[in-house]
Parts: structure tokens; C-alpha cells; sequence
């Protein structure tokens, strides 16, 4: 006896109209009685004979854990999420940096991630004395340099100087004395004030071409990426400018004070503040994506290589991952666990350790950790105040070798080729072989070192506490 099976309806076959319950109408065709249209459902939609039910008590615990999930990832994304009216209606007009190119200095650090490390170059500096000029009364600005002039921050004025011979091309006088970098970008010179200016000027002149006023005096040193200029105010806000004619791009209110400069790397800005913490945010929106926290306020600007973040903190070097991002309220909820953690309360497991966070390098003696590091893709070096000077693993932060300098060592290296050079508190700077650590000549400058040097067009320019700027080849 053959098997019954059970048609199922499908184009053609004979059903009951939906709408007026006629029987024998052909599915897929008009009614004959009401005319309206006979749908065939899907096998799927029928069961046992019976329609597909939407809504049982089972499916609604499954939508409402799907749905719950897809509110918490839009939810933890949502900061991240790059602002459309920042996007849209606030654009610079120019894409000009002050990157610098080959033979030039023209930002602190010499690198959008202040880096100072330049990997090769035709000719080794000798160490020889070229020519030294007087500024006067001594600041902190360290030289920039681009097309054979060196611009450079001094007493109540901004300088001008021919990088050959010293001698002056122009002046402009100022309202105070000038202690950060001066950045360069194509014909403009950007430079802050502690009257709560800052300017951009004509390089050639050295003119002012617009000004913009923020809401305290300038504490950092400019830097200029994808036609908008960077930098800090003690307002507790970081800013952001059309670098072609001073417009808000955006602002950003920080927790603490920025006294270095900025850096930008992997479309993230980073900056480090007074009170110790490593702010990362969208550079082009401005918008938060981590805050690091440390005891103790930072004392120099962070350095963004090989995936890291480099900062100094309460005398020591903090490595954090450049990636790393918080989900809103996350710090305030580790906060809540480790205080359960602490008190020891029953079945509370151990809180992980903070967002982005990769190690921490220390030095040896009492003398802590002031000016920034100079990377490379395989090691950072850094001095110390007790004239310790180290090279390390920059993935691991563990020591290669370490070099005793005469005195304090408070401004950051360059790396040129197979050399690091720095400069000590007793005015000796310093050549060595960066892989050995050995000395391969020095050179006495007479006063304190204390400003980073820079190197351009085979020559270093170093500033001492003196006021005197010395070229050396």
C-alpha cells in the first residue's frame, strides 16, 4: 500500500480564499467570488497546519536579549562615533602640516608623534663648534628650522635667524617671553602667547596674519595637521583652528592643565596634563576616547611610536596602547569593584587593571624621568635627573644599556642614524653610538642644557640656559 502524502498548496493548486473563505480557488490567482488575491504562504510560515506565531513567551526572551545586546553595542559606540556637524560644518580649508620634511625641524619633536628620531643621514656631525649667537635673556623655546632659517622664541619677541651664520633676518616684539616651539607650515608660523593669543604669521615678514584669543595663556608648543592647528591653554581646554584663518575646528575641555605639546598619530590626538593623566581624543571631532590616570602630573609631552604611547609621570616613563578606548561610566565601575576588592567581599573576583595600560619604566637611582624619550621602531632613550642616561626595549621597556652622564640630564634626546645626542645640566652634549652606549665625542657648551636640541641640514642647534644658541657640525 502506497504511502499518503500530503500536498502542500502552491501556484496552481486549489485553496481557500483568505478573504471570503470560498473554496476551490487556485493559489497565486484572484478570488472568483470577492476577487482579491490568494497569497501562498510559505512552507515555513505554517506548522502543523497552523500560521507562524510571532510572538510566544519564548521569542520574546529572545528578542529582548537581542535587542538588549544591540542597545549595549550601540550604546559603548556610540562616543566613538565620529560628530556629523563637526564633519559637515566645520572643515579647514587648507591640509597643510608641520611634519617636517627632509633636512628641516619645523615642529617640536620633529614628527606629528614627536618621535625625534631621523633614521639616516649622509654624514655624521663631527662635533665642531660652528657659530654661537646671543639671545639675551634665556627662555625655553626650543629652534625650529626650515629652508636655511631658524625661527625660534625669545624675550618679548619671536626671532628669525640664517641657520649658516646666526645673523638676524627679522624680529617681531611681543607682550612676554616666548618658552615653547614655534611650528611651521608652508608660509605661516604659529606661536602662542601668554596673553592669551595666538598667532599666525608670515614666515617671510613675520607679520601677523589672524589671532585668536583663548580663555587663558598658551602653554604648549603648536603643531599643524591636515590644515588644522593644535594646542593647549591653562583654561583646561585643548584647541583646535582652521590653520588658513584661526576658526574653531572644535574645543575640548580636559581635566587638567596641558603644558606640552600635543601629538597626532592614527587619526588620535594625545595629550598629556598637569595632574597626570593621558587624554586620547578624536583629533578631528575632538572627541574623548580614553583618559589614562597616573598619581602625579606629567612633565613633558607624549611620544606615539610602534603602537604605544610614551609619557613621563611622577619621574617615570608610562607605556599605554595608542588603541585603547574607554566605554563611558567603565573607570567609575572599576572604581566600585576594586573598593569590594579591597574589603575583601565574598565572591568578588579581582578588578583588571586600567584601560590601555602596558608597563611602566623606572629608573635605577633616586633621579626621576623629566623630558620626553626619543623612539625608534626597536628602542626609546631617556634621561634622567641624576644624569642617568638608558636605552630600552620599546615594546618591553626592559633597560639595554644604561650611561652615566657629568650632571642632571632634564631635555629629550635626538636620534640621528646610529647616534643618540642630549645635552646635561652641566653643559656637555653628548654623542653616542646608540647601540653600545659608548661615547663618541662630547662637546662643552658652557652653560646648563636644558631645551632639547634639533637637527637640520646636517647641523645640531642647541639652546643653553645661558641664552645663547649654538650651531655645531
Amino acid at each position: 500500500m502506497r504511502p499518503v502524502v500530503e500536498e502542500k498548496p502552491g501556484p496552481g493548486n486549489p485553496v481557500t480564499c483568505d478573504w471570503c473563505g470560498a473554496e476551490e480557488q487556485l493559489s497565486g490567482q484572484a478570488c472568483r467570488v470577492c476577487e482579491h488575491f490568494t497569497v501562498v504562504l510559505p512552507h515555513w510560515v505554517e506548522a502543523g497546519g497552523r500560521r507562524w506565531r510571532w510572538f510566544t513567551r519564548r521569542r520574546l526572551v529572545v528578542y529582548g536579549v537581542l535587542l538588549g545586546l544591540l542597545g549595549y553595542i550601540v550604546w559603548a559606540n556610540y562616543a566613538f562615533l565620529p560628530d556629523p556637524v563637526i564633519l559637515l560644518f566645520h572643515r579647514p580649508a587648507t591640509s597643510v602640516t608641520s611634519g617636517s620634511m627632509p633636512g628641516e625641524w619645523s615642529m617640536v619633536g620633529r614628527d606629528l608623534q614627536l618621535t625625534r628620531y631621523l633614521p639616516s643621514i649622509t654624514l655624521d656631525p663631527s662635533g665642531r663648534l660652528l657659530w654661537t649667537r646671543d639671545l639675551g635673556q634665556p627662555t625655553r623655546s626650543p629652534p625650529t628650522v626650515a629652508d636655511g632659517v631658524i625661527y625660534i622664541g625669545g624675550n618679548f619677541k619671536v626671532l628669525a635667524l640664517d641657520a649658516k651664520t646666526g645673523d638676524s633676518i627679522w624680529e617681531l616684539d611681543t607682550t612676554g617671553p616666548i618658552h615653547y616651539s614655534i611650528a611651521v607650515a608652508r608660509a605661516h608660523l604659529y606661536v602662542g602667547l601668554q596673553d592669551h593669543r595666538f598667532l599666525a604669521l608670515d614666515r617671510t615678514a613675520g607679520e601677523v596674519r589672524w589671532e585668536f584669543s583663548a580663555q587663558g595663556p598658551v602653554t604648549t608648543s603648536p603643531l599643524v595637521s591636515d590644515g588644522i592647528v593644535y594646542f593647549g591653554a591653562s583654561d583646561q581646554h585643548i584647541y583646535a583652528l582652521d590653520a588658513s584663518d584661526g576658526d574653531v575646528i572644535w574645543k575640548e575641555e580636559i581635566e587638567g592643565n596641558v603644558r606640552s605639546s600635543v601629538a597626532i598619530y592614527d587619526g588620535k590626538l594625545f595629550a598629556s596634563d598637569n595632574e597626570g593623566n593621558l587624554h586620547i581624543l578624536n583629533a578631528r571631532t575632538g572627541q574623548d576616547r580614553l583618559r589614562f590616570r597616573t598619581s602625579t602630573p606629567s612633565s613633558s609631552a607624549p611620544v606615539l611610536a610602534n603602537g604605544l604611547a610614551y609619557f613621563p609621570s611622577g619621574g617615570k616613563l608610562h607605556a599605554v596602547d595608542a588603541r585603547a578606548r574607554e566605554i563611558p561610566g567603565q573607570y567609575q565601575f572599576k572604581k566600585v569593584w576594586s573598593g569590594l576588592w579591597v574589603w575583601r567581599i565574598p565572591g568578588i573576583p579581582r578588578p583588571p587593571t586600567q584601560k590601555g595600560g602596558k608597563w611602566r619604566f623606572s629608573t635605577v637611582q633616586s633621579g626621576g624621568i623629566v623630558g620626553a624619550p626619543a623612539v625608534t621602531p626597536d628602542a626609546f632613550y631617556v634621561g634622567d635627573s641624576d644624569g642617568n642616561f638608558y636605552a630600552a626595549d620599546a615594546l618591553k621597556g626592559t633597560t639595554l644599556w644604561r650611561f652615566q652622564a657629568d650632571a642632571g640630564i632634564l631635555g629629550s634626546p635626538v636620534v640621528v642614524g646610529g647616534r643618540v645626542y642630549f645635552g646635561d645640566q652641566d653643559g656637555v652634549f653628548y654623542s653616542l653610538d646608540r647601540t653600545t652606549g659608548n661615547v663618541v665625542w662630547q662637546l662643552s657648551l658652557g652653560a646648563s642644557i636644558e631645551v632639547a636640541p634639533v637637527f637640520a641640514d646636517g647641523r645640531f642647534y642647541v639652546r643653553a640656559s645661558d641664552g645663547k644658541l649654538h650651531a655645531i657640525e
